[in-house]
C-alpha cells in the first residue's frame, strides 16, 4: 500500500518498527489505562507515532487512518469514537513543571493529555521557564507545534530514543528539539563549526559528547548544516546503530574510562574485567544519548544520504513536518505584530492578509511545479520574513508620517505665530493711525498759518524793496544836483 519510492525513500517498515510500538505501549500503567477502550486508543496512538509520522502527504494519512479505523471497527466496534476521538496526545510530561523548577518528583506516567487546551498551558510555562534560564526563544505554540513538541518529548523520554525530523527551513525543528530535551531534562549538545572543521575536530566534540553522557541523559542535535562533510554521517550512522565511533579513544583514554566506572560494575554485581567495563560504559552512554537529526527535504540530497547511511531511518523516529496550517499562520501573525501600533479596527484584517498570501504562494507553487516540474520551496521561514519586513515598512511608514506630522505642525505653528504677529502690528498700526493722523492736522494746520505769514512776508518785503528802490532813486537825484 505504501511502497518506497524517490519522494518516499523513507517507507522502509520491519519489525523495529512494530517493537517501537509495543514500546510505547508498555510504559503505561493499569491504574492508567484501566479500559479495553483507552488501551486500544493508546495501541492507536503508537501506530499514528511510529507509522503516520513519517508520512508525507494528507492522502498517505487517510490511507493509514483508515486502515486503523477499520481495525478498531472490527475488532472494538462499540469504542470506535472513543478509539479514533481527536486530538491524540499521549505524554508523560504532565507534572514536569514542578520536577523543572521545584525539583519535585514526577512520576511520568504515560497518559492520555487530553486536548490543545490542556498542553498549552504545561508548554506555555515550560517555554517561559526555559527563557529564563536559557537563551530566550521567539516561539509560537500553535496546535501543529504543540502536536510536533508531544512527539518529540514521546521520542527522548523513551531509552536510546532517537529522532529525525525533516522539515524545511523555519519549521521550528531546532527549537522544538531544544524546547522538549529541556522538559525531558536533557541537555544539548551542538558541534560549532569553524574554518578548516574536519573529521578530526568532530572526534574531538564527540569526546566530550562521551564524557558528558557517562553522567548527563544528553540530546545530540545535528543539522544538515553541520554535514561539512558526507563522512560526518557515518560517525552519525555508527553512533544511531552501535552506540558508538569505532576507534574514538585512543587506548589510554579507554583505560582511563574503563577505570571511571570500574565501582560502578562492581556495585551492578558484573565481573571487573576490562570488556565488562568497556560495555557497561557503553551501553549506558547508549542509554542516555538522544540523537535528533533536523534535515531539509529540499534536493536530492536526504534521500542519497539516507540510501548511503540506512541507521538514518531504521534506527530513529521520523516526523515529517507539514506546511503551517491557518490557524498556525494566523497565530504567528497575531503573536509578532501584538506589539506594532496597529489600528485595532483593521487589525484582524492585516493577518488575515499576510495569511492569505502566504497561502496563495502556496498555491501558485504547486501550479508552478505541475506545470513545469520544477520545485520552488516556500519556507515558514519565507513567512516570518513576509511579517517580518511588513513589520519593518509599518515603522518606517510611520517614522516617515511622523516626520511630515512634526514638519505640518511646525509650519502651522509659523502660521499661527505670524498671524498672532500681524494681529498686534495691526493694532499697533491702528493706534498710530490715530497719532498719525491728529498729527497730519496739526502740521495742516502749522502749513496753513505758515503759508498766510509767508503771504505777509512776501508782501512786506515787495513793500521794503519798493520803499528801497524809492531811497536810491531820491539818493541819486540829491547826488545831481
Amino acid at each position: 500500500l505504501l511502497p518506497p519510492t524517490p519522494s518516499k525513500f523513507h517507507y522502509i517498515f520491519n519489525l523495529r518498527d512494530l517493537g517501537r510500538v509495543f514500546e510505547g505501549m508498555c510504559a503505561s500503567q493499569p491504574e492508567i489505562f484501566s479500559s479495553p477502550s483507552s488501551l486500544v486508543r493508546l495501541w492507536r496512538n503508537e501506530m499514528q507515532r511510529i507509522f503516520c509520522d513519517r508520512l508525507i502527504s494528507v492522502q498517505d494519512h487517510e490511507l493509514v487512518s483508515n486502515l486503523i479505523k477499520e481495525q478498531v471497527s472490527n475488532n472494538f466496534a462499540d469504542s470506535v469514537d472513543d478509539v479514533m476521538a481527536e486530538p491524540s496526545l499521549f505524554g508523560n510530561y504532565r507534572h514536569c513543571i514542578g520536577r523543572l523548577v521545584e525539583g519535585a518528583e514526577d512520576a511520568a506516567l504515560y497518559e492520555d493529555l487530553g486536548d490543545y487546551k490542556n498542553i498549552r498551558k504545561i508548554c506555555d510555562e515550560v517555554l517561559e521557564n526555559y527563557n529564563v534560564e536559557h537563551k530566550p526563544m521567539t516561539l509560537v505554540l500553535f496546535e501543529s507545534a504543540l502536536e510536533h513538541l508531544t512527539r518529540l518529548y514521546r521520542i527522548i523520554s523513551f531509552p536510546r530514543g532517537h529522532a529525525l525530523l525533516v522539515g524545511v527551513g523555519g519549521s521550528g525543528k531546532q527549537s522544538l528539539a531544544r524546547l522538549s530535551s529541556y522538559m525531558a531534562g536533557c541537555a544539548v549538545f551542538e558541534i560549532t563549526l569553524a574554518r578548516g572543521y574536519g573529521e578530526n575536530e568532530l572526534r574531538e566534540d564527540l569526546k566530550l559528547l562521551y564524557q558528558q553522557l557517562a553522567s548527563t541523559p544528553t540530546v545530540f542535535l545535528f543539522t544538515d548544516a553541520h554535514v561539512k562533510e558526507d563522512g560526518f554521517l557515518e560517525f552519525i550512522n555508527n553512533m544511531l546503530t552501535t552506540g558508538m565511533v569505532p576507534a574514538l579513544f585512543e587506548q589510554e583514554e579507554q583505560d582511563a574510562i574503563i577505570n571511571q566506572v570500574r565501582k560502578e560494575v562492581k556495585a551492578a554485581g558484573i565481573v571487573e574485567t576490562s570488556s565488562n567495563c568497556w560495555h557497561y560504559y557503553v551501553q549506558k552512554a547508549r542509554n542516555n544519548m538522544h540523537i535528533v537529526l533536523a534535515m531539509s527535504p529540499s534536493g536530492d540530497a536526504l534521500r542519497t544520504r539516507c540510501r548511503n547511511f540506512p541507521g538514518l531511518v531504521s534506527s530513529s523516529v521520523i516526523d515529517w513536518f507539514f506546511p503551517w496550517p491557518k490557524d498556525a499562520l494566523t497565530k504567528v501573525a497575531d503573536f509578532f505584530l501584538a506589539e506594532d501600533n496597529l489600528p485595532e479596527e483593521h487589525r484582524k484584517a492585516i493577518e488575515d492578509h499576510l495569511v492569505f498570501v502566504h497561502q496563495n504562494v502556496l498555491d501558485v507553487r504547486e501550479r508552478f511545479q505541475t506545470a513545469l516540474r520544477r520545485f520552488y520551496y516556500v519556507t515558514p521561514k519565507n513567512y516570518l520574513d513576509f511579517i517580518s519586513n511588513y513589520r519593518s515598512q509599518v515603522k518606517s511608514s510611520s517614522k516617515n508620517i511622523e516626520k511630515s506630522v512634526k514638519r505640518l505642525k511646525g509650519g502651522l505653528t509659523k502660521l499661527v505665530e505670524a498671524a498672532e504677529a500681524v494681529a498686534r502690528m495691526e493694532k499697533d498700526l491702528a493706534e498710530k493711525v490715530v497719532i498719525v493722523t491728529a498729527k497730519t492736522i496739526d502740521v495742516e494746520a502749522m502749513i496753513k498759518n505758515i503759508s498766510e505769514k509767508s503771504a505777509i512776508a512776501s508782501e512786506s518785503q515787495e513793500k521794503a524793496a519798493v520803499k528801497a528802490q524809492h531811497v536810491e532813486e531820491q539818493k541819486d537825484r540829491k547826488s545831481v544836483v
